[in-house]
Formats: structure tokens, sequence, C-alpha cells
């Protein structure tokens, strides 16, 4: 087991299954863990890979390396396990990773929920660390390349320090979530990360929002099927899909304005796909999909856009009316009760919108606590929301 010896708690990169059974056996006796980890997510290599896990004590940091000779099995019991809290910074990403490896943490507490609910306008674990204990973070190792074997002690380092101060960083912030009042809300959300599950998301194309409402169908079909051509190039070559060739490209080719040809001279393709042969495959590619739009008789012409019935006109003249009669006293009655920027956290702008366009009712709030105190601010100020509950 490889250690670092700094002026914080000891480093210990765990790469051998024995020292990973030891390290396991230590920390299931703990009953608070901070946890973080590191992947790489389409910039070195193609997808989403797992690098690194970090696991602390108040003691002493574990860094697992899953890209070793491990079975890490019991990493995701112990993360698994209900007894054992684990102390996290913003963990949607951390969590959707897990999820995708069948992993579903409990017991875990998020330490930038509580900052937002204490009304922090700045709740990275950076800011947070220096403003509440003095602790410096030095983000220069963030988007290394986690891939690459061995990793650096300054890598090695920074993984260390993400997890290292958020046992005293959860103290601090408990204690001023307890003095104002606001526990149970705290309680809640934290509950809420156990019960919510990231499901993995089918790629169904690869096209932007955008360009279904620029594009003619025919257009739409040939650029879809060169981003697949590239997407399978890239899991082939085990590269982001940006190092094979530019997205600008792949447009241009779609609509005419470069020639396959082209490609051997352009900038930002990848080295070995720049020869004769792979242009006449683009060639022939292009050909086949023109052909194929053309038998399917896609349009050509854009999409118009529909116009505004009147109907529709009215409705959205009342949601302009209801968000600034309604909705913008509500937000201004919760600001002055728990500050402008945890008022945000609990009815954003982006909320008030699904809310008006009924994409959104109250009853869907993840969170009972935030439909009450919204539906408390509306009584307070004589508003009726109940067309949106």
């Amino acid at each position: 087991m490889t250690s670092i010896t700094t002026s914080g708690k000891p480093i210990h990169l765990v790469e051998e299954q024995a020292d990973l059974t030891k390290c396991i056996d230590t920390l299931l006796k703990e009953q608070a863990l901070a946890l973080d980890l590191e992947f790489d997510s389409h910039s070195y290599a193609y997808g989403v890979t797992l690098c690194l896990i970090q696991i602390a004590s108040r003691d002493i940091c574990y860094l697992i390396d899953p890209l070793a000779d491990l079975d890490i099995n019991s990493v995701y019991d112990l993360f698994e396990n209900e007894t054992i809290q684990k102390i996290v910074h913003s963990p949607g990403e951390d969590l959707r990773i897990l999820h995708s490896l069948d992993c579903f943490p409990r017991n875990v507490f998020d330490t930038e929920v509580v900052a937002k609910l204490l009304n922090y306008e700045k709740t990275s674990l950076a800011i947070l660390l220096q403003e509440k204990l003095g602790v410096e973070m030095n983000k220069k190792q963030q988007r290394s390349n986690w891939l690459k074997r061995p990793l650096s002690r300054e890598q090695l380092i920074y993984a260390a320090g993400d997890v290292s101060s958020l046992h005293d960083l959860q103290v601090v912030l408990l204690k001023e979530a307890s003095e104002k009042g606001i526990m149970p809300y705290v309680l809640e959300e934290q509950d809420g990360l156990t019960t919510t599950i990231y499901q993995q998301e089918l790629k169904t194309t690869f096209l932007k929002p955008a360009d279904q409402i620029t594009l003619s169908a025919y257009d739409q079909y040939i650029l879809n099927e060169l981003f697949r051509f590239r997407d399978d190039l890239a899991k082939a070559k085990n590269k982001p899909a940006f190092m094979i060739m530019e997205e600008s490209l792949l447009r241009s080719l779609a609509d005419g304005s470069m020639l396959p040809g082209e490609v051997l001279y352009a900038k930002r393709v990848y080295g070995s796909l720049k020869t004769e042969r792979f242009a006449q495959q683009l060639e022939d590619l292009l050909g086949r999909l023109q052909e194929e739009a053309q038998n399917e008789h896609l349009s050509r012409s854009r999409p118009e856009r529909p116009r505004q019935s009147n109907e529709f006109r009215l409705m959205r003249e009342q949601a302009e009316r209801d968000k600034v009669d309604k909705f913008e006293p509500i937000q201004r009655l919760l600001a002055s009760e728990f500050g402008e920027f945890t008022a945000r956290f609990i009815l954003s702008n982006g909320t008030v919108n699904d809310l008006l366009r009924r994409n959104l009712r109250l009853q869907d709030f993840k969170r009972n606590y935030k439909r009450e105190l919204i539906q408390n601010a509306a009584v307070q100020a004589g508003i009726d929301i109940s067309m949106y509950a």
C-alpha cells in the first residue's frame, strides 16, 4: 500500500486486494465516512470511467484505485451500509455513476445542500472550506488525466483534499442549521439522496434541440447519422468523440460546404484518419445517407414554426400575469424569511416557469417542505395558487 505523508491526515493508495480488505475492515468500524469520486467523462477516453474512489475517516484517507486488479464489490457494500453515514458534497454526478454500476449508497449527507439552505451565495467545496475552516484547495489537478497510471503525487494529494475536511465542514454547517431552526429541511433533503435513483438515459439522437427546429428532416437524418458514425469510431478507438472529428466539420460535411477529401487537410481530425481511405469512406457514407434520405422521401424544407393560436396567446399572457402577481410575491416572502439564495433554492425561476407551463405541479415536488413553505407563503400573501397544486 503506497502511503503519502502530508501536513494533514495520512493518505494511503490502495492497489492490492489484500490492502483493500484491510481498508474495508477498518472503515466498517466508523460511524461516518467522507466520500468522493474522480472519473473521466469523455475527456481522455470514450464514455464515463470511474478512476478513483476517495474515502476518509476523521483520522485517515484511503484512495482506492478501481483501475487496478481489484474486486471492489466490498466498497460498494460499504456505500450501501445504512449504519454508516457517507458525507459528500454536491454528489449528483457521483451518485449517477455509482447507480450505473448497480451501487446505491444509503445514509448520504450532502454538505452543499445545507449551505444552500443556510443562504450561502457560493456553495462550492473550495469556497466553503476556505470561508468556514480556512482550508485552501488547489484545484489545478481537477481536470488532469485520471486514467493515466501511475497517478502523480499531486493528483493523490488533490484527491484526498476533496474528502479530508468534509467531517469538520459538516460539524460547522450542522451547528448553523440547528441555530437557524432548519434541521427538518436538512434531514428531508438528506433522506431524499437515498430515495432518488438516477436512471441511465438511452441515447436516441445525437442532434441538439435547435437542430430539430432549424434543420429539415432530410438534413437532420444525414447529420445525425454522421454523428453516429463518429461515435462508433470514438468507441472503437476509446477516444472522446471530439478528438475524432470536430463537430463543425461534421456539420460542414452534412450541408455540403465541405467535401470529404478536405478532411485530409482539416485541423482537429484524429491523426490516423487523415488518409485517402478514410476520405473515400466518408464519401461513400454521405452518398449512402443521401440515397436513404431520398428513398424515405424526407423533406428538404425547414420545419415551419407553428403559429400561436389566440387561445395559446391568452394562456401565455395569463402565465406572465401569474408570474408577476402570484409567484414573485411568494419568492419575496421566502427571501424575507430565509434569505435571497435559499429562496431561489426553494422556488427558483426555472421551477416557476415549469409550474406556469403546466410541466410541473406542486404535488410533484420531491421535497414536501418546499411545497409546504410555498403554500404557506401564498396563504400569508393572500394568493390563490390552488390551480398549480
